[in-house]
């Protein structure tokens, strides 16, 4: 059974430990050496709920992901208009819904990697979550992330536009999957 417990202070050390984990760095913020500090300076806010951007609190949901009560990784989602990504998409250009979330997570727990849980719980997390709050949602994976993006497909997502010469894979998955057609330069969709 995979639920959703929401972050706390006491997660930290545990983000901490999976950030500095090589299956976890290889994709996520890999310049980055964490410690305990700048685990709280960054994750410290998302706690309560919130991330302050040039002095502005927005929301941002942060939760540990657990199987069974094993707590195996971490998801965060997002009004996708709220942040700047950091690959510099625009999503106005990209022609997606004004009501966009957006989704980040990984699987800490290395046995529970390549076994269908990246899949299982993203699904869960959109329908459970972010549904409820908006028309979309997008992930934007490192292209050569092949896993990850298989998870995405499985999960409902479609590729709509590859980015920063081709690294960055754009994705969405529209709320209940109720597709239309969409047409960009590299890829036509139709579901």
């Amino acid at each position: 059974m995979i639920t959703f417990k929401s972050l706390k202070d006491t997660h930290l050390a545990l983000l901490l430990k999976w950030l500095e984990s090589s299956h976890v760095k290889k994709w996520w913020d890999q310049d980055i050496v964490w410690t305990d500090q700048l685990i709280r300076e960054k994750y410290g806010t998302y706690v309560d709920g919130y991330k302050e951007e040039n002095g502005v609190r927005k929301g941002m949901h942060a939760y540990i992901i657990c199987v069974d009560d094993q707590e195996i990784g971490y998801v965060q989602f997002y009004n996708a208009y709220d942040f700047l990504r950091e690959d510099d998409v625009s999503l106005q250009k990209l022609g997606l819904s004004e009501s966009l979330g957006a989704l980040d997570i990984f699987i800490g727990e290395e046995i529970f990697v390549g076994k269908g849980w990246g899949t299982r719980i993203i699904k869960k997390i959109c329908q459970d979550y972010i549904d409820l709050r908006f028309e979309a949602c997008f992930v934007d994976p490192d292209s050569a992330n092949l896993q990850a993006i298989r998870a995405y497909e499985k999960a409902g997502f479609i590729k709509i536009e590859k980015i920063s010469n081709n690294k960055i894979t754009c994705m969405v998955r529209k709320k209940n999957n109720e597709y239309h057609v969409y047409s960009f330069p590299e890829f036509s969709l139709e579901r």
